[in-house]
């Protein structure tokens, strides 16, 4: 059985979408009302993709562009 990883950030989220990684699931969080977690399989290039999130310059550019409705 594969296990499973909760990601709380949605951005991280769409962040491993766009490397290729499978979204499995979306659940209510249960530390707060109005939050979701994202699940997905857990893998070791997952982890290594999460690691290079924050070091990704061109992604949160391409975010902070598309919360300026550009």
């Amino acid at each position: 059985m594969t296990e499973t990883l909760i990601v709380h950030s949605r951005k991280l989220a769409i962040y491993l979408q766009c490397r290729g990684f499978l979204l499995v699931g979306v659940e209510p969080d249960l530390k707060s009302n109005n939050r979701r977690v994202f699940l997905f399989n857990d893998s070791e290039p997952i982890r290594k993709a999460m690691l290079q999130y924050k070091k990704d310059a061109k992604f949160h550019a391409f975010l902070a562009q598309m919360a300026e409705g550009r």
